[in-house]
């Protein structure tokens, strides 16, 4: 490790952070929904917005990305009476990561779902590989400017760090869920959600929003306009495409960069 890849990731960081200011535009809603790039964000959505669908009366999500119930930043609001859930990948400006900044913020509910940042990058590469056009162990070292893939370590790093940071310094309105959570044990997962976000869902409709959410059945309602890709139906050993060398690379670039690692053990590859 060297200490130019250090200055390169912070002063990448600081340029990124001190200009993006997209969370800002998250205040009014009702609930914020931050994730990872590739850590079931669709899943996700698409189990929650079914549930409130059929909580609230109206039809369920046209698509699997569910932005009509469940919207981006700039999507419109198709559903004035339901409660505003936004969903985004955005990181916490570094200005608004301390107590003033988020008494300023005023921060609604937010839920960030996190993954093992292994099987994030694996996913990642896997869904972009021709458009990436290099090896594993290449994409895995990533590029601090952000300029060269979708998302990479370093962009993961920045994301955890933010988000960690700001969840210290707002209390109770940040709730960090784990994909592997949501695999293992779904109902409870999203039950804690909807709780975290004041969404008043019964358990029926907490289950009607599980069993729409197939890998099946989010396939068959992929949006034409968007990227192919979003439901993973692949099943892929995370770890097995790392070499020896790739995994002395994340590990050692996570006890430097990475300033809690949420649960997950960078230095264990059984």
């Amino acid at each position: 490790m060297s200490g130019f890849e250090s200055s390169r990731f912070h002063y990448h960081r600081l340029r990124h952070e001190l200009s993006n200011y997209a969370l800002v535009r998250l205040r009014g809603c009702d609930g914020i929904i931050a994730s990872m790039h590739q850590s079931g964000t669709h899943w996700l959505k698409f189990m929650l917005a079914t549930a409130m669908a059929d909580h609230y009366g109206i039809p369920g999500p046209q698509y699997n990305h569910a932005n009509d119930i469940i919207g981006g930043p700039k999507d419109d609001i198709h559903y004035s009476n339901l409660p505003e859930i936004r969903a985004s990948h955005t990181i916490p400006p570094l200005l608004l990561r301390n107590k003033l900044g988020v008494k300023l913020l005023n921060l609604p509910p937010s839920v960030i779902l996190i993954r093992d940042i292994r099987a994030s990058l694996v996913s990642n590469f896997t869904k972009w590989r021709e458009r990436y056009a290099v090896l594993f162990s290449e994409y895995l070292r990533g590029d601090p400017s952000g300029r060269r893939f979708n998302s990479d370590l370093w962009w993961a790093f920045r994301f955890l760090n933010a988000w960690t940071q700001l969840a210290e310094e707002s209390q109770a309105q940040v709730r960090f869920i784990h994909y592997e959570q949501l695999l293992s044990n779904p109902h409870e997962t999203l039950l804690s959600v909807s709780n975290h976000l004041g969404l008043p869902l019964s358990n029926a409709s907490i289950n009607i929003g599980i069993d729409s959410a197939s890998k099946e059945a989010m396939t068959k309602r992929s949006d034409p306009g968007r990227p192919p890709g979003e439901v993973n139906s692949l099943e892929i050993d995370a770890q097995a495409l790392f070499t020896i060398e790739d995994r002395d690379f994340l590990t050692s670039r996570c006890e430097a960069f990475l300033d809690n690692a949420l649960g997950y053990d960078y230095a264990s590859w059984e």
